[in-house]
């Protein structure tokens, strides 16, 4: 009988270590300023402005607008909905945006002293560059023929998913910025049709526990484990 209550109370133990040592999880996705978030924990993806030649990320505060993709895009991932610099920029009423590079910046936060690690999925027309706090995490596809939409992932036909590997993250209230350029390099000509532009991701991102969270917390289990035993003895 001792045994037995022994058993479910050990049971008791791990669940709560369980518990506690669960990872925390951030889902992130686009959607565009003013729309609903999704469930997702980041802010609502901005505007930042358009570079005719230069890749560099520009550094404005504009609103970015809901895209339906029709059936000339993939459909929007989970959680996310596609998104461009105009409502016009889409396959629905297009007013094809000047060529060149787009800017979308997006926030979010992580609680202080974690790392994560996780996936980002990613559709683009024609394609994107995407960089998480300033570092590339996925580089522009190869347009090659273009006859839709890039040849090379991320493409706006087929989604990808990249790896983010083990990293540290900024703490704070949105400090974690992802930026994506959207490469619009289509058929034209600007102001025309049939040639849209815009973007749609999600991702997500796990915290895991530091080598030293773990020990401590095994070290907590067999202590609990051990006093819960000399009491049942005694």
């Amino acid at each position: 009988m001792k045994n037995s209550i022994l058993f479910s109370a050990l049971v008791a133990i791990v669940g709560a270590s369980v518990s506690i040592a669960s990872a925390e999880t951030i889902q992130l996705g686009s959607y565009a300023t003013g729309a609903s978030a999704l469930g997702n924990a980041n802010t609502a993806m901005n505007y930042a402005g358009y570079q005719a030649v230069s890749t560099t990320p520009s550094v404005g505060t504009g609103a970015s607008a809901f895209l339906d993709p029709s059936t000339v895009w993939a459909p929007a991932l989970a959680n996310s909905t596609w998104v461009g610099n105009s409502a016009t920029a889409g396959p629905v009423g297009t007013s094809n945006p000047d060529f060149g590079y787009y800017t979308y910046t997006t926030n979010f936060s992580v609680a202080t002293g974690q790392q994560y690690q996780g996936s980002i999925t990613i559709l683009a027309d024609d394609t994107a560059e995407v960089l998480l706090n300033g570092v590339v995490l996925i580089p522009f596809g190869a347009l090659g023929t273009d006859l839709h939409c890039s040849d090379v992932a991320p493409t706006c036909l087929t989604s990808a998913t990249y790896s983010i590997g083990l990293t540290s993250m900024l703490a704070g209230i949105n400090a974690n910025t992802l930026t994506f350029i959207v490469e619009q390099k289509g058929t034209g000509p600007a102001g025309g049709v049939n040639d849209p532009a815009g973007i749609d991701f999600n991702a997500s991102l796990t915290a895991v526990p530091e080598p030293n969270t773990l020990m401590m917390l095994g070290t907590g289990l067999f202590g609990s484990a051990g006093m819960l035993y000399r009491r049942m003895r005694s």
